[in-house]
């Protein structure tokens, strides 16, 4: 009767899809091999791109991937290289080199989700994440919004400035906290060259990137409803 059962369950739970977490491995332009957990919802097209800050891990994106999977949306964490379960050296060790590299990890984390499907993505990012994000978004037409926690004008040579800029029409929501200046300068100055529908959103403290998850209870869920507000592609300006 318990097996009965347990294979009934699997049945369900394939019938509706891939669950979060589930471990993966990614391959990036040049070899590299990037730890990482997605889920997708059986028929899901929408996908939600999680890219962590320094010295982090994909696990920090743990308990909002598993809310916008929840929502309908297919999910993946990645740990960039050097970091995480790819951690080869101490953070210290890293170069600027290596931090530039990591572009070419959140591009082979997109071209995952197209090769399973999705067709809309939005870039979830903190700090050296947030200017990954913006810069792949760039790049990537599919990519229809982002959410950029403490951007910077550059972070470890990752260099983030006009890129919003560049992004076009396509929305963006930048979250930062007033106790990280740089942060919060950054995004000020971020939001004031958007082209197309902007949100900024300053807390009064919080710390950089992910920390600000903690210090806000009420952020994640903020951050899920804009997801799921902005999936459509922006209406072209009427022609003068």
């Amino acid at each position: 009767m318990v097996h009965r059962l347990l294979l009934l369950l699997l049945s369900v739970a394939l019938a509706a899809g891939i669950t979060f977490p589930t471990p993966i491995s990614l391959v990036s332009a040049d070899g590299t091999h990037l730890a990482a957990a997605w889920g997708a919802p059986a028929k899901a097209t929408r996908g939600v791109l999680f890219v962590h800050q320094a010295g982090r891990t994909k696990e920090d994106w743990s308990f909002l991937a598993d809310k916008l999977y929840h929502d309908g949306n297919v999910v993946l964490t990645v740990d960039l290289r050097g970091h995480g379960a790819n951690r080869t050296a101490t953070p210290a060790e890293l170069t600027e080199a290596d931090y530039q590299a990591m572009q070419t990890d959140v591009t082979a984390a997109l071209a995952h989700l197209e090769a399973k499907g999705v067709t809309r993505v939005c870039i979830i990012g903190a700090e050296l994440g947030a200017n990954l994000a913006i810069n792949a978004g760039v790049a990537d037409p599919k990519v229809v919004s982002v959410v950029l926690l403490s951007p910077g004008m550059e972070i470890k040579g990752v260099i983030a400035s006009d890129a919003v800029q560049r992004f076009g029409a396509r929305p963006v929501a930048l979250v930062a906290a007033l106790d990280d200046r740089y942060g919060a300068h950054s995004a000020q100055t971020m939001d004031a060259t958007a082209l197309g529908e902007h949100t900024l959103k300053l807390l009064d403290s919080g710390g950089k990137g992910v920390k600000m998850l903690n210090a806000d209870p009420t952020l994640e869920g903020w951050i899920v409803g804009w997801v799921g507000q902005h999936w459509e592609a922006p209406k072209a300006a009427p022609k003068p």
